[in-house]
C-alpha cells in the first residue's frame, strides 16, 4: 500500500513501508479506547524500535518520563522539529504525539507518519474523524481496532467493521476494556512488547502482522456475532438510513430557522438611522434568506450531506418577514452491498413562545402612568426613547455602543430592589426613586462612561449623581412624575421612532393621522396597530383574503358588524375599529401579545390556554408583528423559539 515519506518539511512523496498504521476508536459510549490504543502501541514496538502513538484530544499532552527508550527519544526529537506546535513526549517504548481533534490534526498526523515511516503507528481518534483518517492515503492505514460494547452497540460496530472490510483492511473489536493495572501501564508506555500489551493474541496478530493487509477479515470469537449484525443492518438499513437522513434534514431546517430568528431584528430594523445615515445593522430580505440558506448547508455538511443533495426553500417567502424554512435531503443509503434512494424533509420555524405574555403598553404601579416605549427590552417614556435613539446613533458614529441596563421601575419593583440592598446611598427607597418616573436610564458599558459624560447633555440627558457614572435622567421634556409627563406620547401609543409622530418609519403618510387618532381614542399603542396593519394587508385598503377577511385591517363581516364597521374597505373607519377591537382584546386577554393571537385566531383558544395557541398561522402572525415592533424599537423583542413543525 502506498504511503508518504517526508522529502522536506510540508512536502510528501509516495513510498512503501511495511510497518503498520492502525486506527483505534470507540463505538457509541464505550470506554477504554485510549488505553486500548496505548496497549496496541506497546505491542507494536520492538525491543530496539519504538512505536508512535498519535492521540487526538483537547487535553494537555503527557509529560516525558525518565524511563524511555533511546529510539522513543529519537522519535520525540524528530517530531519536535517537524511539528513544533504539537505536544510530543517519549514514554517507555512509545513516542506519544497529541494533536487537535479536527482536520488540522489529520494533516499533522500525515506529516508525523511521513517523518516516522520506519516505526509502527497507532492513531487514537474520536468517532467523527474515523472516516476522514480511513480515507486519507497519506496515513497509509493498515487496519482498525474498535472498542465496542456489543450488547449495546452491535449494529454500530458492524457498520464500522463493514467500512474496513470494504477497503480489504483487517479489523478487530475489543469487547471489554483493559483492567485498571494494564490501563495504567499502557498509558505510561511501561508494557513490554513481549507482553502483547495485554490484548488478545489474535487481535494483535491481525492488526500488527505486516502481511495482514492481504488477509481476510478475522474477528475471532465475535466473527459470527458481527456478521449477524451486518445482516441485520442490511435488512433494517432502509429504516436506520432513513433515520439518519431525516436527522440531517431536521438539523438543516432548524439551522436555517435559527439564523432567521437571530437576523429578524436586523431584517426589520429601519434602513436609516434617525440622523438619516444608513443603518449598518439593517438586512435586506435577499441577504436575510441567503444567510439562512447558508446556515442550512453548513449543518448539512457537518452531518455528511453533500450540497448537491440538499434543497432549501422558504414556504412564507412572499411575506415581509419570512420565519419558516424547509429542508429536503435526497440520499443513497447503503444496504449491504447495494444502495437505495431515500428522501426526507423537515420544516422549522422561528416563533414567539406559546406562553409569551408580552410587555405592558402602559405604565402602572406608582409614579409615571403614561404609555411606555421599549428600547433593548427596557421601558421608558416615549420622549426619552426618542432622545436615546438620537444619542445612541451619535455614539455609534463615534464607535461607542450604548447598552440600557435599567429603565422604568414601579414602586413594587423598587421595593424588592431596596429590600435586597437596603442602603439609601445606593438604592432609593420605594416612592423616592426617579426610575418610577420613566425618565431615568442606567446606561453602560463602563467603556461608554467617558463618552456619556462628555456628550449626554447634547441630547437632554444629565448625570444625576456624581457617584453613579451610569445613571442619566432626561431633563428636556416635562418634569418627572407630572401630569404633563404622563401625557407625553398619548397620541402615539408607545411613541416609537424619533420624528415619526410616535409611529415607525414604515407607515405610509396617509395613515399616520388615522392611526394616531385611533390609538389616542382607544388607548392602544399606535406602533402596535401599525405593525398589525403591515402584517394583515401591507397597508392595502382593498385587500381581501380567501377566508373572507376584508380591507386594510382584514375584518371578517361578522366582526366588522359587531364593531359598527359598515365598510371594511374604508381605511380610516377600519383603523378605528381595529384599535377598538385590540383595546378590548388587551383588556380581556391581558397583554398585547395575546391580543394579537386573539385577533388572528379568535379569543376563545387564547383564553383557553392563556397562550399563543399552537396554530402555525397564528404563531407566524404574532412572531412577525413582535419582530417588526422590536426592529422599530417600539417593543421589547422576545426570545423567539425555533422548533420543527413538519
Amino acid at each position: 500500500m502506498p504511503v508518504f515519506t517526508l522529502e522536506r518539511e510540508g512536502t510528501f512523496e509516495a513510498g512503501r513501508v511495511g510497518r503498520p498504521t492502525v486506527l483505534v476508536t470507540r463505538v457509541g459510549d464505550a470506554e477504554g479506547s485510549r488505553a486500548a490504543a496505548a496497549a496496541l502501541a506497546c505491542a507494536a514496538a520492538d525491543p530496539d524500535r519504538a512505536s508512535l502513538l498519535v492521540d487526538f484530544h483537547e487535553g494537555r499532552a503527557p509529560r516525558p518520563t525518565l524511563v524511555a527508550s533511546a529510539d522513543a527519544r529519537r522519535l520525540e526529537e524528530r517530531l519536535a522539529v517537524h511539528l513544533p506546535q504539537a505536544g510530543v513526549a517519549s514514554r517507555g517504548q512509545i513516542c506519544r504525539l497529541t494533536l487537535p481533534p479536527d482536520a488540522t490534526g489529520i494533516e499533522a498526523a500525515r506529516a508525523a507518519r511521513a517523518a516516522t515511516r520506519e516505526s509502527a503507528a497507532v492513531l487514537h481518534l474520536p468517532p467523527r474523524l474515523f472516516q476522514d483518517a480511513l480515507g486519507d492515503a497519506g496515513l497509509g492505514v493498515s487496519g482498525g481496532l474498535l472498542r465496542a460494547d456489543l450488547e449495546r452497540d452491535l449494529s454500530l460496530a458492524a457498520l464500522a467493521v463493514g467500512d474496513l472490510r470494504e477497503r480489504e483492511l483487517p479489523a478487530a473489536v475489543l469487547k471489554r476494556p483493559l483492567g485498571w493495572v494494564a490501563t495504567r501501564r499502557a498509558l505510561s508506555g511501561a508494557l513490554p512488547p513481549e507482553s502483547g500489551g495485554g490484548l488478545p493474541a489474535r487481535l494483535r496478530a491481525r492488526l500488527l502482522d505486516e502481511r495482514g493487509q492481504a488477509l481476510p477479515l478475522v474477528l475471532g470469537a465475535i466473527f459470527a456475532l458481527v456478521l449477524t449484525a451486518l445482516a441485520l443492518v442490511a435488512v433494517a438499513g432502509a429504516i436506520t438510513g432513513k433515520g439518519r437522513v431525516q436527522r440531517a434534514a431536521d438539523l438543516a431546517a432548524i439551522s436555517a430557522a435559527r439564523s432567521m430568528r437571530d437576523d429578524l431584528p436586523r431584517l426589520l430594523s429601519p434602513p436609516a438611522l434617525p440622523n438619516g445615515l444608513p443603518n449598518p445593522l439593517h438586512l435586506e430580505k435577499p441577504s436575510y434568506l441567503w444567510r439562512a440558506r447558508r446556515a442550512a448547508f453548513g449543518a448539512a455538511r457537518a452531518n455528511g450531506v453533500a450540497p448537491a443533495r440538499l434543497r432549501v426553500s422558504f414556504p412564507d417567502r412572499i411575506s415581509f418577514a419570512p420565519v419558516r424554512a424547509k429542508a429536503r435531503v435526497l440520499a443513497d443509503v447503503v444496504l449491504g452491498k447495494g444502495r437505495a434512494r431515500t428522501e426526507a424533509a423537515a420544516v422549522a420555524e422561528a416563533a414567539a413562545p406559546v406562553s409569551a405574555g408580552g410587555m405592558p403598553a402602559m405604565a402602572s404601579g406608582g409614579g409615571y402612568s403614561g404609555p411606555l416605549a421599549y428600547r433593548q427590552g427596557e421601558d421608558m417614556r416615549p420622549d426619552v426613547a426618542a432622545a436615546f435613539d438620537r444619542m445612541a446613533a451619535a455614539a455609534l458614529q463615534a464607535g461607542v455602543s450604548l447598552a440600557i441596563n435599567s429603565g422604568f421601575r414601579s414602586d413594587a419593583e423598587q421595593a424588592a430592589l431596596f429590600a435586597a440592598n437596603p442602603d439609601p446611598r445606593w438604592v432609593a427607597p420605594p416612592g423616592q426613586s426617579l426610575h418610577r418616573c420613566a425618565t431615568e436610564l442606567d446606561i453602560g458599558s463602563p467603556s461608554a462612561y467617558g463618552w456619556l459624560a462628555a456628550n449626554a447633555g447634547r441630547f437632554g440627558f444629565v448625570q444625576r449623581y456624581s457617584w453613579e457614572a451610569w445613571h442619566y435622567g432626561y431633563t428636556q421634556g416635562p418634569p418627572p412624575c407630572s401630569e404633563a409627563g404622563n401625557a407625553v406620547g398619548t397620541g402615539g401609543g408607545d411613541g416609537a421612532a424619533s420624528g415619526a409622530g410616535g409611529l415607525p418609519s414604515f407607515v405610509p403618510g396617509r395613515y399616520r393621522e388615522p392611526l394616531l387618532r385611533a390609538a389616542a381614542r382607544w388607548n392602544v399603542s399606535a406602533a402596535l396597530l401599525a405593525a398589525q396593519l403591515m402584517a394583515e394587508s401591507n397597508f392595502n385598503p382593498y385587500a381581501a383574503s380567501p377566508a373572507g377577511a376584508q380591507g386594510i385591517a382584514q375584518f371578517i363581516p361578522s366582526t366588522a358588524a359587531a364593531y359598527g364597521l359598515d365598510d371594511p374597505f374604508d381605511p380610516e373607519a377600519a383603523i378605528d375599529a381595529q384599535a377598538h377591537l385590540m383595546s378590548d382584546l388587551i383588556r380581556q386577554l391581558g397583554s398585547p401579545t395575546l391580543a394579537l393571537a386573539g385577533y388572528n385566531a379568535g379569543p376563545a383558544p387564547v383564553e383557553a390556554c392563556g397562550c399563543v395557541p399552537a396554530y402555525p398561522e397564528t404563531q407566524a402572525y404574532v412572531t412577525r408583528i413582535l419582530a417588526l415592533l422590536g426592529g422599530a424599537g417600539s417593543l421589547a423583542l422576545p426570545t423567539f423559539e425555533v422548533r420543527l413543525v413538519a
